[in-house]
């Protein structure tokens, strides 16, 4: 299996919400561009230990989707963690596309300059 790595649904918000809150979002735009075969063959989401949610976890379940996410440390549920195979490899593929997105797109980038006058 080659992971590519090119998105199917992006969503744009402030950047003063956390992403973790418009994950239920792209879920549900991924449905706009897959066909109703596609979107049976999602296996599960990988993501890291900010999606950490009751609610995420949840929804996921309810659409028969494994979640990958690992347990914060402080969450009561971390001694149920399973060791996840090749959770490096696939989020690997993820941070890839956020760092060719940010160095490809130079307007989407966070800046921080001066304006000198």
């Amino acid at each position: 299996m080659e992971l590519i790595g090119l998105p199917v649904s992006i969503v744009i918000s402030p950047a003063n919400i956390h992403d973790s809150i418009k994950l239920i979002d792209v879920m549900e735009n991924i449905s706009e561009y897959l066909d109703a075969v596609a979107l049976k063959e999602i296996a599960s989401v990988y993501s890291d230990k900010g999606y950490d949610a009751k609610s995420i976890r949840d929804y996921l379940k309810s659409g028969n989707i494994n979640d990958c996410i690992p347990f914060r440390k402080n969450n009561g549920s971390a001694s149920k963690n399973k060791s996840y195979r090749k959770y490096n490899t696939i989020r690997y593929v993820v941070e890839r596309f956020f760092a060719w997105l940010k160095n490809g797109f130079h307007r989407t980038r966070i800046r921080y300059e001066k304006n000198c006058r």
